[in-house]
C-alpha cells in the first residue's frame, strides 16, 4: 500500500469516533453553554428615563427574569436622539447576551428613514430575541384647547393652520412617527415640540405649554381619569375605562394605526444559538406569568410573546409595509 493513502486511512481511522463523540456530544455542549448563561449581571438598556413608559414595562420584566436567570438583571437608563443613545450603548457591549436592550418598532424600523445618520444599523446591529407587548396608544389633549372629539381637533387645526402644537418624547418616536401619519392623512398643519422623554412631554401637555400628545395609554390614562387631560381616540381599543367609549383611529378613517407599536428585546449579533433560545424561553415564561401579565394590562398594553424567527419575520414585514409610508410622509428628526 502506497504510504499515503495508509497515512490517510489511519488518519480517517482514528478520527472518525473522535468526530463522532463529537457530534454526539454537541447538543450537550450547547445545553451545557445555556446552563452556564449568564455568569455575571445581566444589563437591560431602556430608551427612556425611569418612569417613562418604556422604563414601567422594564424593571418588572428585570424582576422576573432576575428570579429566572440567578443573577442581577439592572436597568441602565440611556434616553434621548431617538433612541440611538441606548443602542450605542448596546453596540459597546460584547455580544455575550449579558447586555441586552428594549426597543420599540422605531429603534427596529422608522429610524432608517426619520435620521439621516443612524449611529447603529438596524438590521446588523440588533438580534431579535423576543417580542414583549403591543402599546395602545392614546391622543389626548389639554382641556384648555376646548375639543372634545377628533373631528373637533381637525377642524380648529384646520381653521389655526400651523397655530397648534404637539408633544413628543423625542424626535423620531413613536408619538412623533405616529402624529406626522395623522397630520398627513388629517390635512393638517400642527408644530411637533420634541422633548427628551415622554414623561417631559406628559408634563408639558399637562401644564398647557403644549396642548397635544400621542402617546402609550398608559402614560396618559391616570391624567384623563383625573381630567388633566382629555382623550379623543385610541389605538387598538383598550378596555380601561378611563377610555371607554372613544373611537379608534382607524374607525375614523385614519390608516396604520393599530398595533402599530411593540416593545421587545434584543441583543448584538453574535450571541450563541443556545443563549438565545434560553433568554427568549424566560422571557415568554415571564409573560405568561399572571403577576406580569396583570402589570402589563395595567398599563393598557396587550402582552405578546413569539419566537425569536417569529419575531424577525415581524420585524421585517414592518419594514415592507412602513417604508413607503414613511417615505411618503417624509417625517425627519434632523
Amino acid at each position: 500500500m502506497h504510504a499515503t493513502s495508509f497515512l490517510r486511512r489511519r488518519t480517517f481511522t482514528l478520527l472518525a469516533p473522535l468526530a463522532a463523540a463529537l457530534a454526539l456530544n454537541a447538543p450537550m455542549a450547547h445545553a451545557q453553554a445555556a446552563e452556564a448563561f449568564p455568569s455575571r449581571t445581566v444589563t437591560l438598556i431602556v430608551n427612556g428615563g425611569a418612569g417613562s413608559l418604556p422604563d414601567s414595562f422594564a424593571r418588572p420584566l428585570a424582576d422576573k427574569l432576575r428570579a429566572a436567570l440567578g443573577q442581577s438583571v439592572v436597568i441602565d437608563n440611556r434616553p434621548g436622539a431617538g433612541g440611538m443613545v441606548a443602542m450605542q450603548q448596546l453596540k459597546a457591549q460584547p455580544a455575550d447576551g449579558h447586555t441586552l436592550a428594549l426597543i420599540t418598532n422605531a429603534h427596529a424600523v422608522w429610524n432608517p428613514h426619520v435620521f439621516s445618520k443612524l449611529s447603529y444599523d438596524p438590521e446588523a446591529d440588533l438580534l431579535p430575541v423576543a417580542p414583549i407587548a403591543i402599546i395602545p396608544m392614546a391622543l389626548a389633549v389639554n382641556p384648555k384647547l376646548g375639543v372634545s372629539t377628533l373631528e373637533e381637533l381637525v377642524a380648529l387645526a384646520r381653521k389655526q393652520p400651523g397655530r397648534l402644537n404637539y408633544a413628543s418624547s423625542s424626535n423620531g418616536s413613536p408619538p412623533h412617527v405616529l402624529f406626522e401619519l395623522f397630520k398627513q392623512q388629517a390635512g393638517i398643519a400642527v408644530t411637533h415640540v420634541p422633548f427628551k422623554t415622554g414623561t417631559d412631554a406628559l408634563t408639558a401637555t399637562v401644564a398647557g405649554d403644549t396642548q397635544i400628545y400621542l402617546a402609550g395609554t398608559s402614560l396618559v390614562e391616570p391624567m384623563v381619569k383625573d381630567g388633566r387631560l382629555k382623550a379623543l381616540a385610541v389605538s387598538p381599543a383598550v378596555r380601561s375605562p378611563a377610555f371607554a367609549g372613544l373611537p379608534t383611529f382607524e374607525s375614523k378613517g385614519y390608516k396604520g394605526f393599530e398595533g402599530a407599536v411593540w416593545l421587545g428585546v434584543v441583543a448584538r449579533p453574535g450571541v450563541s444559538e443556545a443563549v438565545l433560545q434560553r433568554l427568549n424561553r424566560e422571557i415568554g415564561a415571564a409573560l405568561a406569568d399572571p403577576a406580569l401579565a396583570s402589570a402589563f394590562e395595567g398599563h393598557g398594553s396587550l402582552p405578546y410573546h413569539a419566537s425569536p424567527a417569529a419575531f424577525a419575520r415581524r420585524i421585517a414585514d414592518d419594514r415592507a409595509l412602513w417604508t413607503p409610508l414613511l417615505q411618503s410622509v417624509g417625517v425627519k428628526a434632523d
